[in-house]
């Protein structure tokens, strides 16, 4: 991972020590540094945690622990006077009439078009098409998937709101392809291109959903528009990289015999990259679509409707029955397109064989078509009531039955736990000198991941604070890292036992699927169930949605150590023990150091999302600016989201060639 002499400062720092000291030219001073245990960079971390804590029990007056607030009160104002401007003139500056005006009705109209010809069909039409065209697509398994989500919708009685996000979907992917293709075609063709796209395509994938919403908001408004842009901004990355990936990864032979018979460079992308790069290609597809998934009910704050709004509604009421019934119909429409696209994607031939006559097909076809014309000439346009199921009474009475048995307890666990930690923590973080906190950013930096993650962490925490949003930020911050701690915690006691187990493995492998198939904002339902609002049930949804790639890196990590030297190691007679603490997590330090970077910015992305349950901090500043038409507080605690998200990024990416 590394070629820093640090690097191995863990485990080898003596012998290291010892041989750079023998190296070292003769008649050069040594310098004299610190003694290898106070090198290693944990020690180092609990001695800048020391510092902090010692600096926040000092009676330190405010003003010199809080940020100076006046560049943040001019960054809102400045702020606030664009988008003034920008409200202002949206009807006459050539900028929104000639440019983002005529994208907002084109998308405006194209999620409204497909969502009344979703109407138009009626649900007997809609399920029909959907049920042949998945059966076509991705087989049979794929169809009886789509058949229990459209039933989903049905029973739920959120066809209406289904059919939205349904439509909003389509017009957003359908943009992020038009887009992603092209350019991972030409990041795929040219070095140039790809370096070029790399640190922008990083800088996406870094951010949190909620930071793409204002500036959304300042350029399109409220409405379909401005929801469509930002999550096809978001789905967007995933399909330029595993295109690139996908025609980059064809074989060379092919290619060589392809231009040696004579095939010009656009035959050649034609006829061999594209057709052997398909199946690559489609899971960039796939994931695009889950992007978009769970975008779109983020979206839902800034006027996307449909079922993240009902989501959001109900979670706002604590209606926990109606989130319960909205959330269900998400997860089935996510694991819907999943399955049909990662069946496309694996080539399904679709039909059985028994039905592959072309006659019998085309039979299919007409009396498909038939059920559609006959469905909407009747009219048959709402849901049938005797098929409706009414599930939000019962699940809100056993709400409060359970919040009578079980909130008593509940409630403990969740009052202690801002007491004895959220509190304690954000207040060190809060209550040190502001300067001080920075510093602490850049040694953790330097000892983590270089000089260059030292001086970005430094940077972005500095712009933190001159947005005016250093508060809001150490509260955020204190949630992330209390939520790391116990998500790497228990990600690794269940990784390190998969990896163990191959029964627990196969167990667990479906139930992670699932798991990372689910949008974020599902998770917040659940914990509102057993922690009512607040701080907690935002960790707690944290901790669950961060779960699985933790645990999956650390059994991939282990797994992945070479079986010849645990052999060795055993030989040598090292226990159980000692083989896992000596060889295999040294081994696989690559993958915890990705499992720690993932968890980080998945937790960072769920407790901003938090807000939405009183989390508080930077996500209350979006949703408080968006619905408040407060553009300054709502876009720099977006940007403050983005800048702490690059933070934690780069401290926890390990160290890097520079250092």
């Amino acid at each position: 991972m590394s070629t820093d002499t640090d690097t191995a400062r863990g485990s080898a720092a003596p012998a290291g020590t010892a041989a750079a000291a023998a190296s070292a030219p003769a008649g050069r001073p040594r310098r004299a540094g610190l003694p290898a245990w106070a090198r290693r960079p944990w020690i180092a971390a609990v001695l800048v945690a020391a510092v902090l804590v010692a600096a926040a029990l000092l009676p330190l007056p405010q003003s010199v622990t809080a940020f100076p607030s006046g560049p943040g009160a001019r960054v809102d104002g400045v702020l606030n006077d664009v988008y003034d401007w920008a409200v202002a003139n949206r009807d006459s500056s050539p900028v929104f009439i000639y440019g983002f005006n005529y994208l907002s009705v084109l998308l405006g109209s194209a999620v409204v078009w497909i969502e009344t010809l979703l109407q138009a069909l009626t649900w007997p039409g809609v399920m029909v098409l959907g049920l042949l065209a998945s059966w076509r697509a991705a087989g049979r398994r794929a169809m009886l998937v789509v058949l229990a989500a459209f039933a989903v919708f049905g029973v739920t009685g959120l066809w209406d709101a289904a059919m939205t996000t349904l439509a909003l979907i389509t017009a957003s992917v359908a943009l992020a392809l038009i887009v992603g293709l092209p350019l991972g075609i030409a990041s795929g063709r040219s070095d140039r291109v790809e370096r070029a796209l790399r640190p922008v395509l990083d800088f996406m994938q870094v951010m949190p959903a909620f930071a793409y919403l204002m500036p959304m908001l300042l350029l399109f408004g409220i409405g379909n528009p401005a929801a469509a842009v930002a999550t096809a901004v978001y789905a967007l990355p995933p399909s330029v990289r595993i295109t690139s990936m996908a025609l980059r990864s064809v074989d060379g032979g092919a290619v060589e015999a392809a231009a040696s018979l004579g095939s010009t460079g656009l035959q050649t992308l034609l006829k061999v990259r594209l057709p052997m790069a398909k199946r690559t290609i489609m899971l960039g597809v796939n994931q695009t679509i889950m992007l978009g998934v769970s975008m779109v009910v983020i979206a839902s704050v800034i006027g996307a409707g449909g079922l993240g709004d009902a989501i959001y509604q109900s979670l706002s009421k604590v209606d926990v029955g109606g989130a319960l019934e909205a959330g269900l119909a998400i997860v089935m429409l996510a694991i819907a397109m999943d399955r049909v696209t990662a069946g496309v994607g694996a080539g399904s031939d679709g039909a059985p064989t028994a039905l592959r006559s072309p006659w019998l097909r085309a039979g299919a076809y007409v009396l498909a078509a038939a059920a559609v014309a006959g469905a909407a000439a009747l009219r048959i346009d709402d849901w049938p009531q005797q098929l409706r199921l009414y599930t939000a009474g019962p699940v809100n009475r056993f709400n409060d039955a359970f919040a009578d048995a079980v909130g008593g307890v509940t409630t403990a666990i969740g009052d202690g736990t801002v007491v004895w930690v959220l509190d304690p923590l954000r207040a060190v973080l809060t209550q040190s000198p502001w300067w001080l906190v920075v510093l602490a950013a850049a040694v953790l930096g330097r000892v983590f991941s270089g000089r260059r993650a030292a001086a970005t962490g430094a940077v972005a925490l500095t712009l933190v604070g001159l947005m005016g949003r250093w508060g809001n930020a150490m509260d955020t911050l204190s949630q992330v890292l209390v939520a790391a701690v116990a998500v790497l915690a228990l990600g690794m006691a269940i990784g390190i036992a998969m990896s163990r187990s191959d029964t627990l493995a196969a167990f667990l492998r479906p139930v992670l699927d699932a798991m990372q198939t689910l949008p974020p904002f599902v998770y917040l339902i659940p914990a509102v169930v057993l922690f009512s609002v607040g701080r907690v049930p935002a960790l707690v949804a944290a901790l669950v949605f961060a779960l699985p790639p933790v645990i999956r890196l650390v059994n991939d990590g282990i797994r992945g150590v070479p079986q010849n030297t645990v052999e060795a190691a055993s030989v040598m007679g090292s226990t159980s023990g000692q083989l896992l603490a000596k060889v295999e997590l040294p081994l696989a330090r690559s993958s915890l150091l990705l499992a720690v970077n993932q968890a980080i910015m998945l937790i960072l992305s769920m407790v901003v999302i938090g807000a939405l349950v009183g989390g508080g901090a930077l996500g209350y500043g979006v949703v408080f600016g968006l619905k408040q038409n407060e553009f300054g507080l709502g876009l720099t605690s977006g940007l403050a989201i983005v800048c702490l998200g690059i933070l934690l990024d780069r401290l926890t990416q390990g160290r890097k060639t520079d250092a």
